[in-house]
């Protein structure tokens, strides 16, 4: 148990080393060797103020896989720090980047959609950014869309164009639909309707339309 115990302190002091490729090997090990007693320490050190710290525990939350999803949607929930929320949202990424052919769970759908309209600027383009990334896996594609979709009838410009560049690349019937009413929607702004088309356009060019 000491020997354990020693091991797991050394990795975590490894998680701060200057050398890039000393962290990224104490996050494997990590995830491999101790994944349910490093799980406590790693989201105490999404709360340190470096973001050299934070960034790393991401990482190796997301290493652990979907075993840290529940207690990322939790603390998302529940924190008021838009760096957190932002954290909880990257790790998410970092879930799918190491397992990608493992869907996600309804609750983490449904956490990336409040995050949309996240008071930080921060946390809502984490979460389109999100999507986007997911947009592109057979597990989650279907799921995925209309929210993409809801996020084009936002009034932020980037968030449009974020979310259309993401649907362009997309071989969906609701995909064109979206678009099109987006592109021919005299309502919204010029720009909106300019970046609508940008991404029928795309479409074309990739043979989806």
């Amino acid at each position: 148990m000491d020997v354990s115990k020693n091991s797991i302190d050394s990795l975590f002091a490894d998680l701060v080393h200057p050398n890039p490729n000393i962290r990224f090997t104490a996050c494997s090990l990590l995830a491999e060797q101790f994944p349910e007693e490093a799980m406590p320490r790693l989201f105490e050190l999404m709360h340190d103020p470096d973001p050299g710290v934070y960034r790393t525990a991401v990482k190796a939350l997301g290493m652990i896989g979907h075993k840290s999803v529940p207690e990322l949607i939790q603390l998302f929930n529940a924190s008021d720090n838009g760096t957190i929320r932002a954290c909880c949202i990257k790790a998410i990424v970092q879930v799918s980047v190491c397992f990608p052919d493992q869907a996600f769970s309804l609750e983490t759908l449904v956490m990336l959609e409040k995050a949309l309209d996240d008071v930080s600027p921060v946390v809502a383009q984490s979460a389109l950014m999100t999507l986007g990334h997911l947009s592109k896996q057979a597990s989650e594609q279907s799921r995925v869309i209309p929210l993409l979709i809801k996020a084009c009838d936002s009034s932020n410009i980037a968030h449009v164009q974020g979310a259309a560049m993401s649907l362009a690349e997309l071989d969906s019937p609701l995909v064109n639909q979206c678009l099109h009413g987006l592109a021919q929607d005299e309502s919204k702004d010029e720009l909106i309707r300019e970046v609508a088309q940008a991404s029928l356009e795309r479409r074309q060019s990739l043979g989806l339309d």
